[in-house]
Order: structure tokens, then C-alpha cells, then sequence
């Protein structure tokens, strides 16, 4: 920090206010001194931070705070509303948008479905009448919109505004960005729906309380989400995370990647299709026919079908290898169990659970917890809400040639 406030008066001005608005978002309500102490500002230049903040509206007073001797300090709070974002979900078969204040609150929520295999071009179109009818239906205009957030499946260029990969939609090389941008004229951020939900779960869930953990997706396919002292993980292409396409069996089922033997091809939807259709001979009587999703499989389990249960049991013990290699390639103090496949967990989960707990590489008294979200669905758009909002009160950095001395 020290370095960045060698720059010139106006890069030092842009700094301190950041320092000042994020940490009254984060930590509201809280009062001028709390600030001064967290953001290393001298009082006076907090207290002249926070007037200007107040003039236009983006920080208001909500009351004092109790005194531990003298005038009772003033609280201070974000305005909310002082504009909104948007979170958009893109899916398989459908896009989740959602309209939400500053602390990706959703206000107001739509789904348009669309056919599996619908041209990028298909969606955008969706996804802007779908903006524009929320717009009209909360009667604003888009010059309060900050900003809009993606959140995609596959791997994901976030400099470029890029879908480069998803198997799942079928999308390559594909620029979501620019459109939106040229069409709403506010700043667009894009990135794997995983990244989205952890995000989510570090701002508004149980990783708040943990600057090391991993969100692990089970549904129609597998993925992470990585938190290293408490930034998201990329790698260095932008391409952590895709912990699905790991190889756990080289002779095995062939994955849509083009791999063999993906941890994404035991782990999740498609292993309970391919399995169960190898195994449903061996069964005299059943309720699954052709449909393997996980809403069937676990709607037959609780009917006690033989099949379904051992489908999940199998599924479970190969999520405790992903679990597993999940833990101890990155030792987080934390995992939590995510996606639409957690409704059948009553199924698999203690078959997963036993497996991690008897292949740790760890110390006994280390292990690492392994929860359930508590977030629910709207963490997907909430996440992908906190992509543009997290960048828009981002702490700016810049160039080393503007921090030098003028």
C-alpha cells in the first residue's frame, strides 16, 4: 500500500476514496474513526472522504454507535440502492437474470428458456429483451445500472469478455461482452459459473469465515471454485478450477472434452446415465426408463428403488476421490458441496464423506471441513451480480509508470 501512495495527488485522492468506500460496504455500519484505523487514514482526510460520499448520496448516516467515553461515534452505511447491477446465469437450457442493489440483494428475478444447442447469437438477443423488460417492469432506465454480470459454464476469458470453451453449451471462442456493453453502455464482466457462485459464498455464506476454501459443483457436470487468501484462484491462463476434466480412470468413459476417464464423467449427471443404463439389466423391476437426471434418480430413491440408491451410493464414492484430490492439492480449511445434484446428498453423501475421511494426506487434527451451502439457487446470479460489484468498489492499481512522483 505504501507504494501505491507515492503516485501524484489525484491517484492518491482515487486510492483513499476506494480504501474508504469498500471498507463502509464491507464492514457497515461503521463509524469515521473504525475507518480511519482500518484504512491507515488520518481522520481528517476519512471525515473529508465521507462529506463528499454523503453529497452524492452513496453513504449515508444510520445512526451511533455505543460510546466508550465522549460524543457517541456516527455510523456509517453503502446506499444500497444507490444504483443496481445486473446477474445474469447462462445454462443449458435457460438464462437466470436478476436485478439487485449493492449488496447483490435480488430485487427482482425472470428465467427465459431457449433450445439446448441455441447459437450464442439466440441467447444474447434473450438476454437483452430480458434486461429491458426488467427495466421496464422496475421502471428505471439503464443509466442506473453500474454494471451487469456473466456467469457461464466452461473456461473463460475475463480480460477478453470470452466464453473459449464450454462443452456443455456447445460455445467456442465466443464474445458475450462487447454486445451488452454497446448496447447498455456500462461496464461488463464475464466468468465460470462456479467462480460466480464461490464468489457468492465468500461475500454473503459460510466463506466469509475462511480465507482458504474450495466450492466443489455437482450437476450436470463438475466443477471448483478456488479461494486462496481470500482471492479467487485462476492459474495462470485463467483455467483453475476445470477440476472435472482431471483424469481418474485413462481406460474410462469418454467425456465430452474429448479426454477419457474425466472425474466429470463419474461424478456427476452423465455417470448416472451411462452406469445406469449399463446396470438397469441387472434389475427385474425399476422406476428409472431413459431419464437419469438427478431429480429422477433421487425421486425413485426415496421410493426405495434398488437401482437409483445404488446409482447414488457408486456416485458418491467417486465424489470422494474428487473431494479428495481437491483437499489435498490445495489443503483448504474448507470445502462446500454446491449445485443442483446436492438433492439427492441424503444418497451419496456418506459414502462420499467416508472416502474423504479415510484417504486425507494430512495432519488428524487439520482436517478440513467439508459443508453444505446454505445459499441456495440465487447464489448463481448473486455471484455473478458481485462480479460487477466487487470491481466497481475494487481499491484501483495502476500502471507503475503512473505511480511515479510528478
Amino acid at each position: 500500500m505504501d507504494k501505491l501512495r507515492i503516485g501524484n495527488r489525484n491517484l492518491i485522492k482515487d486510492i483513499n476514496r476506494a480504501l474508504v468506500i469498500e471498507n463502509i460496504r464491507v464492514n457497515g455500519p461503521i463509524s469515521r474513526t473504525d475507518v480511519s484505523k482500518k484504512v491507515k487514514l488520518s481522520l481528517s482526510t476519512v471525515t473529508n472522504i465521507v462529506e463528499d460520499l454523503i453529497t452524492h448520496n452513496l453513504v449515508y448516516e444510520v445512526g451511533t454507535a455505543t460510546s466508550t467515553g465522549g460524543r457517541r461515534p456516527i455510523l456509517l452505511e453503502l446506499n444500497d440502492n444507490f444504483g443496481y447491477t445486473f446477474g445474469i446465469k447462462i445454462e443449458e437450457r435457460q438464462v437466470i437474470i436478476a436485478l439487485t442493489n449493492l449488496k447483490a440483494t435480488i430485487l427482482l428475478k425472470k428465467h427465459y428458456s431457449f433450445i439446448k444447442g441455441s447459437s450464442p447469437e439466440v441467447v444474447l438477443n434473450m438476454i437483452q429483451q430480458g434486461i429491458e423488460e426488467i427495466l421496464f417492469q422496475f421502471e428505471i432506465t439503464n443509466e442506473y445500472i453500474l454494471g451487469i454480470g456473466l456467469a457461464s459454464s466452461g473456461l473463460i476469458s475475463r480480460k477478453n469478455g470470452k466464453v473459449l470453451r464450454s462443452t456443455l453449451l456447445n460455445w467456442e471462442d465466443i464474445n458475450l461482452c462487447a454486445q451488452l456493453r454497446e448496447r447498455f453502455n456500462v461496464p461488463i464482466f464475464i466468468d465460470n459459473d462456479v467462480n460466480a457462485y464461490t464468489l457468492a459464498e465468500y461475500c454473503l455464506g459460510i466463506g466469509r469465515l475462511h480465507k482458504n476454501f474450495i466450492c466443489l459443483s455437482v450437476g450436470a457436470g463438475i466443477g471448483t471454485g478456488i479461494v486462496i487468501n481470500n482471492q479467487l484462484y485462476y492459474g495462470e491462463h485463467g483455467g483453475a478450477g476445470e477440476f472435472g476434466h482431471i483424469i481418474v480412470n485413462i481406460d474410462g468413459y469418454k467425456c465430452h472434452c474429448g479426454q477419457n476417464g474425466c472425474l466429470e464423467m463419474y461424478a456427476s449427471e452423465p455417470f448416472l446415465a451411462i452406469e445406469g443404463n449399463y446396470l438397469k439389466a441387472q434389475y427385474a423391476t425399476t422406476l428409472l426408463d431413459e431419464d437419469f437426471s438427478f431429480s429422477k434418480v433421487y425421486e425413485a430413491a426415496t421410493k426405495r428403488d434398488d437401482l437409483a440408491i445404488e446409482l447414488l451410493k457408486r456416485l458418491g464414492k467417486n465424489i470422494g476421490v474428487g473431494m479428495v484430490s481437491a483437499i489435498n492439492s490445495f489443503n483448504p480449511s474448507m470445502v462446500v458441496l454446491v449445485g443442483e445434484g446436492m438433492i439427492a446428498k441424503d444418497f451419496f453423501l456418506p459414502y462420499a464423506l467416508k472416502l474423504a475421511d479415510q484417504n486425507f494426506f494430512s495432519n488428524a487434527n487439520c482436517k478440513t471441513q467439508i459443508k453444505l451451502s446454505k445459499l441456495g439457487d440465487d447464489a448463481w446470479v448473486q455471484g455473478a451480480a458481485l462480479l460487477a460489484i466487487n470491481q466497481l468498489f475494487q481499491v484501483p492499481l495502476y500502471e507503475e509508470s503512473e505511480l511515479l512522483i510528478k
